[in-house]
């Protein structure tokens, strides 16, 4: 699981991205550029329809619509659809919607009125599970804990767990980025660790063909007690070269006896790897 927060430069973007050129695809463009592919990338947009989102919504191929027991918030996704109209048309960019209704409390009127509409506008876009409303929630956000952590026996997690559940059993392959590679394929994909002691170093990185010698900031290793730094990189079969780049200067991984001539006079490190079950 790796996470990209958020951080206050980011409310700055759309002022900076106003007049550029493609600013409307630049997190798509990023996602497809990533070293390593993902069974699930979630991005969770900020509560307007600006920049921002118009780049979540193109860089996706599903959007999770989640919809408190209000009239209002039943109003902020008429607006919102609207909007997805308006990519699918000016784009032709398709996104499958699908609507979850959160903070249900079937004793209210109001909660269940609204469950009847939303029933009525989102046939067969509307997720079988219910998040009903708990306390358990806001326990846990107090506490700065996952509902997984904090109630495992409420109802809230026992709502979360089938909400999961039913995405993953419904879902069909999406082709998102530059690979078409069905799901099932990337069980065929090996976490493969990267370590090197450099206890002076500031930075260090992992480059190989597997990245076509980029430079990238995706395979810098992270830096453990003792000088010891490390990576994992989700890796296709295949037979690999790499190197090190500590503080910028190239060094091979003397861990790894395994060693071949590269084109400038030095030496790179080959890993090969195989499938699950193989020899």
């Amino acid at each position: 699981l790796d996470i990209v927060p958020s951080d206050l430069w980011l409310s700055t973007f759309e002022q900076h991205m106003s007049m550029v050129h493609g600013r409307e695809t630049r997190l798509k463009e990023a996602i497809e550029g990533l070293y390593q592919p993902y069974d699930y990338i979630i991005i969770d947009c900020p509560p307007s329809l600006g920049l921002l989102t118009f780049n979540a919504l193109m860089a996706s191929t599903e959007v999770f619509i989640p919809i408190e027991m209000s009239v209002f918030s039943l109003h902020g996704t008429g607006k919102l659809l609207e909007i997805l109209d308006l990519v699918r048309t000016n784009t032709g960019h398709k996104i499958r919607v699908k609507v979850l209704a959160t903070m249900f409390d079937g004793r209210t009127r109001i909660a269940n009125k609204v469950l009847k509409d939303m029933e009525d506008h989102f046939k067969g876009s509307l997720f079988s599970t219910i998040i009903h409303a708990s306390v358990r929630f806001r326990e846990a956000a107090a506490q700065g804990k996952a509902i997984v952590e904090h109630g495992r026996r409420s109802r809230a997690y026992s709502d979360y767990m089938a909400l999961a559940q039913g995405v993953v059993e419904e879902e069909e392959i999406p082709e998102v980025g530059k690979s078409s590679e069905p799901r099932n394929s990337l069980l065929k994909h090996r976490r493969m660790q990267f370590s090197i002691h450099a206890p002076e170093a500031n930075s260090v990185k992992v480059v190989g063909n597997f990245s076509n010698w980029t430079q990238d900031a995706g395979f810098e290793l992270d830096r453990h007690e003792g000088g010891n730094w490390s990576k994992e990189i989700l890796l296709p079969p295949g037979v690999y070269q790499y190197k090190f780049l500590v503080d910028g200067r190239w060094v091979e991984d003397r861990n790894n006896p395994n060693l071949v001539q590269d084109p400038y006079g030095g030496r790179n490190a080959v890993i090969e790897i195989h499938q699950q079950g193989d020899a």
